[in-house]
């Protein structure tokens, strides 16, 4: 309870909050669905068996550096990860 300037006591009234549900927007391609083949893979984290899969397109990927083949998908795809990959200096 809170109280006025005049001294007296009143209870203040809480807004109840509204909960919009936000929409769901379609994927956006900028290259007529063949993003990945042409501008690379949106790679999710690498798992400790040195797996991924690809955000957009959701390809199996894995580092052929960390391990030689992928254990699920013989179709996996291989990319470098991280660790292997070749740093650029400027």
């Amino acid at each position: 309870m809170a109280q006025t300037l005049w001294g007296k006591t009143k209870t203040r009234r809480r807004r109840k909050r509204s909960i919009r549900q936000q929409k769901a927007t379609a994927p956006y391609a900028i290259t007529d669905g063949n993003d990945c083949e042409i501008l690379g893979h949106t790679l999710n984290h690498f798992d400790l068996a040195g797996t991924t899969t690809c955000i957009t397109c959701h390809v199996n990927l894995f580092c052929p550096q960390c391990i030689e083949n992928h254990s699920r998908d013989p179709q996996a795809v291989p990319v470098l990860c991280h660790l292997h990959e070749e740093r650029q200096v400027n």
